[in-house]
């Protein structure tokens, strides 16, 4: 790894790598289940699309470190998929293998534009407001398909948005916020990854998780 990363010309150690690379998975280990769970309402099978973020994000973080040399993990974004799912497909009625077919031409777009310089003129151009806005929208998007898909909000034609209720879904949602919470407040390396975990073990235990959503979807292979 010395050699083939020059670590110590970067002012780092192996050991000092490896502890941010467990750190940095942590981080981002909810993307494995959040990222095919927000996929499967457009009728993509979960196990099929966990499998498949697997394989990107570790064959992408790969290639990051090896061809680029940078300490950079690559996983799918978590606003790009919630379009894709509300916005294409259930919002347009497109179908999902359509969709893909037009995310793949995107993927194509980018890379000529990447090629070409082009991508950071656009992005010197767009004013850093517009960013943290659009950053801003994505994370409140995100929170609104949250707080519908736990039913603890829910549609009502008189103020758009109406309360869904008490129930023992929505008690449990609650109960997992609070615990994320409190472990990202206390700066807990993996916070949301232990918040996740530990929800899941509690709907597991109140039978909220329904067959084939539960463990049995992390050990199957996609038909």
């Amino acid at each position: 790894m010395e050699q083939l990363f020059k670590l110590s010309q970067k002012g780092t150690s192996v050991k000092v790598e490896l502890r941010a690379g467990l750190a940095t998975f942590l981080t981002m280990a909810y993307i494995i289940v959040v990222n095919p769970s927000i996929l499967s309402y457009t009728g993509m099978p979960f196990a099929g699309v966990l499998v498949a973020t697997v394989l990107v994000s570790a064959i992408s973080s790969i290639l990051m470190g090896v061809m680029a040399n940078l300490p950079f993990a690559l996983a799918p974004g978590m606003g790009i998929n919630a379009f894709f799912s509300f916005g294409l497909v259930l919002g347009m009625g497109i179908p999902w293998e359509t969709a893909l077919g037009a995310v793949f031409i995107s993927g194509i777009i980018f890379i000529l534009l990447s090629v070409f310089k082009v991508r950071e003129a656009i992005v010197r151009a767009i004013p850093a407001s517009l960013r943290y806005g659009v950053a801003a929208g994505i994370g409140l998007f995100l929170a609104l398909i949250g707080l519908t898909s736990v039913g603890f909000i829910e549609a009502d034609p008189a103020t758009i948005v109406g309360f869904g209720g008490i129930n023992a879904q929505t008690l449990l949602f609650l109960v997992g916020l609070a615990i994320t919470a409190v472990l990202v407040i206390r700066k807990v390396q993996g916070a949301l990854v232990y918040g996740i975990v530990g929800t899941s073990v509690l709907a597991l235990i109140v039978s909220l998780i329904t067959e084939g959503q539960g463990g049995e979807a992390f050990v199957t292979l996609p038909s």
